[in-house]
């Protein structure tokens, strides 16, 4: 494959949402990246800051994603 095409697919596309702890339901799984120093409460609060969050965090995926760490995070789901 290209350079072009291998960076276009290790991009990674995410999402911040806020849930309730009690929803969470434990796994055998453990991802070991430190997301709270870049979400805060207050990063919900307006549109301009949430972009900024989502492009911090999407630069931590892709040095993860990139680096090699954790494959089975970035496989896709099979049902």
């Amino acid at each position: 494959m290209g350079q072009k095409k291998i960076a276009k697919r290790s991009k990674v596309k995410p999402f911040i949402k806020t849930i309730n702890y009690n929803h969470i339901l434990p796994t055998r799984y453990n991802f070991d990246l430190e997301l709270k120093s870049v979400l805060t409460a207050e990063s919900f609060k307006e549109p301009s800051q949430r972009e900024t969050s989502k492009k911090a965090i999407k630069k931590l995926l892709e040095e993860r994603y990139n680096s090699g760490k954790n494959k089975w995070f970035f496989q896709k789901l099979r049902f």
